[in-house]
């Protein structure tokens, strides 16, 4: 999956998104909710440093 097409699946901007692979932005709970639901993994994992 590309970060674009995440983007469009999870419904943020892609600028937004690459904020948030390159550490600029924080997303809130919510947003790292939709992000883990489209990647199909637990959020605690999008947490968790290192854990990829």
């Amino acid at each position: 999956m590309t970060l674009e097409s995440l983007a469009i699946e999870v419904g943020l901007a892609y600028s937004y998104m690459g904020g948030i692979e390159r550490g600029q932005k924080n997303p809130t709970l919510a947003v790292v909710e939709r992000i883990a639901e489209a990647l199909n993994v637990e959020p605690v994992l999008l947490l968790t440093p290192n854990a990829g």
